[in-house]
């Protein structure tokens, strides 16, 4: 088996490099707009942890503030990777309850922090990239250690197309397809401020009404995804580290037919 490597360039990576109906934007948020995005996707999942973990946070930023050498953590100077908190002060589930996610926390999001600044407008541009209006959003962060192993998407419960943002330490997502051996996997770096989307369906307009056609050999459904722990490529080690992700789907059709 072979692996195809993404090479990386430009806003959008060349499509003779990408899996079918997959399209990968690799800077598409500024370092800024990153820092804001990570911060209300941290506050949405921090608000929901247990008392406990609430406080241990609280501890360690204390200790944090009254340090000379540690810096604001939510300082320009900073990384984006620098906000994340160590692993110990979250509170990581240890499996998801299909086997697949590894050591993360998540959560379904209705609703974003209306005291960041800037968050709005990158979240707009976010929606510019939306392929209907309808959406349901997911948030995914995963541990140092954290891993998404292969599968396959359940097109039982799925839309048409999902959209993914990635922010924090780079991790290779790996494609394998299910059915033509051959054809090999593909590598993809998902860098901090990409943007990555998956379709899964073709729309076929018949008079007025425009039908969704699940196509089973779609990347999302032909195709085994996962996100390495440890990996290397093009002599590039990658080596864990907390990222969180962004999750963008559309709502399942209430009547659709499967191919």
């Amino acid at each position: 088996m072979h692996v195809r490597t993404l090479i990386l360039g430009g806003n959008v990576a060349p499509r003779s490099r990408l899996p079918p109906d997959f399209h990968y934007f690799p800077d598409f948020f500024s370092i800024p707009e990153q820092r804001v995005l990570l911060a209300a996707a941290l506050q949405k999942l921090d608000t929901a942890e247990s008392r406990q973990f609430r406080r241990l946070r609280k501890v360690f930023l204390a200790a944090q503030t009254n340090s000379p050498v540690a810096g604001d953590r939510h300082s320009p100077d900073h990384t984006v990777q620098a906000m994340f908190l160590p692993d110990e002060c979250y509170n990581f589930e240890e499996g998801h309850y299909d086997g697949v996610i590894r050591r993360f926390r998540e959560m379904h999001v209705t609703s974003w922090p209306s005291d960041i600044n800037g968050l709005l407008p990158a979240l707009e541009r976010l929606q510019q990239l939306c392929l209907t209006k309808d959406t349901q959003t997911h948030i995914l962060h995963l541990a140092t250690d954290g891993e998404i192993l292969p599968h396959v998407d359940n097109i039982g419960a799925s839309g048409s197309w999902i959209m993914g943002v990635s922010l924090g330490s780079a991790r290779i997502m790996r494609l394998e397809s299910t059915e033509a051996r051959d054809i090999g996997a593909f590598e993809i770096p998902l860098t901090s401020g990409s943007v990555y989307i998956q379709k899964c369906a073709v729309s076929v307009e018949r008079g007025d009404r425009r039908t969704h056609f699940m196509d089973r050999d779609s990347t999302r459904y032909g195709y085994q995804h996962s996100i390495l722990k440890d990996s290397v490529l093009d002599g590039k080690h990658y080596s864990g580290g907390q990222r969180l992700s962004v999750m963008i789907r559309d709502l399942l059709p209430t009547a659709h037919t499967q191919s």
